[in-house]
């Protein structure tokens, strides 16, 4: 009995504790609310310049009398009554009673005409209040004049029986004046008031909803809670307590569905990211309610050049291109270009209409507004993608399947000219300059480009590689030699990579974007995104950004929704900037590769282009030119004769040279200059597929099957190998992680 006592007690001692603490919590909601509405000046402070009389109405319209007006005219009536009736005594001495009686109902009627007449100022709520229904005025009337009459029969004998029954009339007719005109607040504040309220009741309702649909017993995120809330300039944000011996922040991101469903909120406005602290048991939940991209964001222009949300287009302090702000407005998207001794690429993915074009468009006027970089453009649908990126390119390669052949090999005998410059000045590394620019291949709709397709089986070199193995080559090995890939897809599979996982990792090590699309994208093809891109809103230029990191391992890019930058017409930004040309022994080790081709690059204008094209839309009507050859084949033969189908040997056009570069020599570099080599020989498949899958972060042992498409045991014997062999550690139980590279 005294232990269900002593429960009871402690149980009702909880609970003003607990509803102390709530109240506490939503005080500073509200308050935090309040203080993003408050007026940042003085209205005294930006009425300043307009004269005295202007200031002084200023501060007069926000003084506390003003807004406290309607609440005491009540007790200004009434203390006229009073002064009425004492003046009436007075009176009284000189024309009698009834005199004074008559005289002051006249003056009580005469007031309340006056008032009810008033249509502004500072009488006129009162007079609409008396013309709203016509007995107020007979009632209010008859009260004061009945007690005045009282007050000067009585006169001073029974005081306390005049003022309590005055008293008592008072409060009764001004109770319904105070119900209908409460407390007033600046007209400035009091919407903002009133959504500062609806706000906390809106963080209160999404911290319910996470307990009740998300973290109780059985629900998909089940002993998680919300902690640390903090109002943020345009929506909400709470630390997220995640359960001990979970799935992490992975695990978290994975159930984005489940979360907007809980807290009926849209997915993009819903941000998950690593907590400050780094600890693995929290992360950050920042919720978006009025985005600051909702109307588009436009490039502007300062006496610098472009501008993107208030930032440089290209910030050449950070070595980054600003694509566009958040959507919750922390913070703005870069694009990764140049880090210490290291050139970036990256992916964009996207439907046909999500801005793809457009983001591209971007990216290639921050790559001039540089100044020390330098692009070629490759296209599978032969330059219709983004002809503006093509006609500012260094090198327009999108004509056709060849010119993109030509330009991977080009890029490659670049990358070994370079390799050697290194090993001559005994560089490690590289820095860009003017006149020796970072080399970019901007490759559009790559799952056309990137294909098995070989130029040459038996010549041996780059022409025996295929086009995926050549932009392998460029994404593995190019980053220290100043040479990237940008690639650009609509393609859910791998075919957008080439089939190739080394490419996708090197280039999601620098950057990643998904922008609409109504396909889903497998977490086997971009390693710990789980979005809905079909979720994004599709008016354009909405993106899902990829986490990434710099080598540092700082983190470079949110995993959050943002939206680029958009212009109406790019082509006078893109001529403002001189095309950057490759430096001289560059450009001599192409052509002396391809035959002056690099020389004879702008030698064939888009004039020329659109003409060729042309005459062979004509001459398949004539019947010159073969059906196949027009649909199958590499184009028109610019400044040849159009009758006669062009080669891909012709359009290529690459003699026989004792000089290529080996293969064994281009990738022969230093280990410390690729932390993608790695001594894989020997490797079973599952064994490669698994340590392929730990490089591209899916760190969770029993994560790994369903991403491989393996048996648990298949996966976890590799795993045994691996850690044996000594390329994978197992940095906590059921975690993986890749060795630490070894001293030479």
């Amino acid at each position: 009995m005294a232990q269900t006592t002593t429960t009871k007690t402690r149980k009702t001692a909880a609970d003003p504790a607990m509803e102390q603490a709530l109240r506490a919590d939503f005080e500073a909601t509200l308050a935090q609310a309040l203080e993003k509405v408050a007026p940042a000046e003085s209205a005294c402070t930006t009425k300043a310049g307009q004269g005295f009389a202007a200031r002084l109405r200023a501060v007069e319209a926000d003084a506390l009398r003003t807004r406290l007006r309607l609440q005491y005219q009540p007790w200004v009536a009434a203390s006229a009554v009073v002064a009425t009736a004492l003046i009436q005594q007075v009176a009284e001495l000189a024309v009698g009673p009834w005199a004074c009686a008559a005289g002051t109902g006249a003056l009580v009627a005469g007031v309340l005409a006056l008032v009810r007449s008033r249509r502004k100022g500072w009488w006129c709520e009162a007079g609409e209040w008396l013309r709203s229904h016509p007995l107020r005025m007979v009632l209010l009337g008859s009260a004061a004049w009945t007690w005045l009459t009282a007050s000067l029969l009585i006169s001073f004998d029974a005081p306390h029986a005049l003022a309590t029954s005055g008293l008592a009339a008072f409060l009764a007719l001004s109770a319904h004046w105070w119900r209908i005109h409460r407390i007033g607040y600046p007209a400035e504040q009091a919407p903002a008031l009133e959504a500062a309220v609806v706000e906390a009741e809106d963080a209160d309702h999404i911290a319910a909803a996470w307990a009740e649909n998300l973290a109780a017993e059985g629900k998909p995120l089940a002993g998680t809670s919300l902690a640390d809330y903090e109002r943020t300039r345009h929506g909400h944000q709470w630390t997220v307590v995640l359960r001990p011996g979970g799935g992490g922040l992975a695990e978290l991101r994975s159930k984005l569905t489940a979360i907007s469903t809980a807290i009926d909120v849209d997915a993009p406005m819903i941000s998950l990211e690593r907590h400050p602290s780094g600890r693995p048991t929290r992360a950050v939940l920042r919720v978006t309610l009025d985005s600051p991209v909702a109307d588009g964001v436009p490039v502007t222009h300062d006496e610098k050049g472009p501008v993107v949300a208030e930032q440089p287009l290209w910030d050449a302090e950070s070595g980054d291109i600003t694509l566009g702000p958040y959507a919750d407005g922390v913070g703005v998207k870069t694009w990764k270009v140049y880090r210490p001794n290291s050139l970036y690429g990256g992916y964009v993915f996207g439907d046909t209409g999500s801005g793809k074009s457009e983001l591209l468009n971007l990216i290639a006027l921050g790559l001039l507004a540089s100044g020390t970089t330098a692009y070629w453009y490759l296209d599978g649908q032969e330059g219709a993608s983004s002809p503006l990126v093509g006609a500012n390119a260094d090198w327009d390669c999108s004509e056709s399947p060849a010119k993109a052949r030509q330009a991977l090999e080009a890029a490659c005998a670049v990358m070994k000219m370079r390799q050697m410059q290194n090993k001559a000045a005994q560089a490690k590394g590289f820095t860009p300059s003017p006149d020796r620019p970072g080399l970019v291949l901007i490759i559009d709709e790559s799952h056309l480009v990137l294909t098995d397709y070989v130029r040459d089986k038996k010549a041996g070199g780059f022409a025996s590689m295929t086009n995926a193995a050549l932009a392998e080559l460029i994404g593995r090995t190019g980053r220290k030699v100043g040479v990237a890939l940008i690639c650009a897809s609509q393609d859910t599979t791998l075919k957008a990579f080439g089939n190739s996982g080394p490419l996708r990792s090197s280039l999601l090590r620098g950057n990643g974007v998904v922008m609409f699309s109504t396909n889903r994208i497998s977490a086997g093809i971009l390693p710990n995104f789980s979005a809905d891109p079909s979720k994004l809103p599709d008016d354009g230029g909405y993106a899902y950004s990829l986490e990434t990191t710099d080598a540092s391992g700082a983190k470079h890019s949110r995993a959050a929704t943002f939206r680029a930058a958009y212009q109406e017409d790019f082509r006078t930004d893109l001529a403002r900037y001189p095309v950057r040309p490759l430096e001289e022994d560059s450009a001599t080790v192409i052509d002396m590769y391809q035959s002056n081709a690099y020389q004879r690059r702008r030698e064939i204008t888009a004039e020329a282009k659109a003409s060729a094209s042309a005459a062979e839309i004509a001459a398949l009507k004539r019947g010159a030119v073969d059906i196949d050859d027009f649909l199958f084949g590499d184009g028109p033969a610019v400044g040849a004769p159009v009758a006669v189908a062009s080669t891909a040997a012709a359009a290529f056009d690459v003699p026989t040279l004792q000089v290529v570069p080996s293969l064994a020599d281009l990738v022969a570099m230093e280990a410390e200059d690729d932390e993608d080599l790695l001594d894989i020989s020997g490797l079973t498949p599952v064994q490669a597929a698994v340590l392929e899958a730990i490089r591209d972060g899916i760190t969770r042992t029993s994560d790994i099957p369903e991403v491989i498409g393996r048996s648990r045991r298949a996966v976890y014997n590799a795993r045994d190998v691996l850690i044996e062999r000594g390329l994978v550690v197992e940095a906590d139980r059921g975690v993986l992680g890749l060795a630490p590279p070894r001293a030479a």
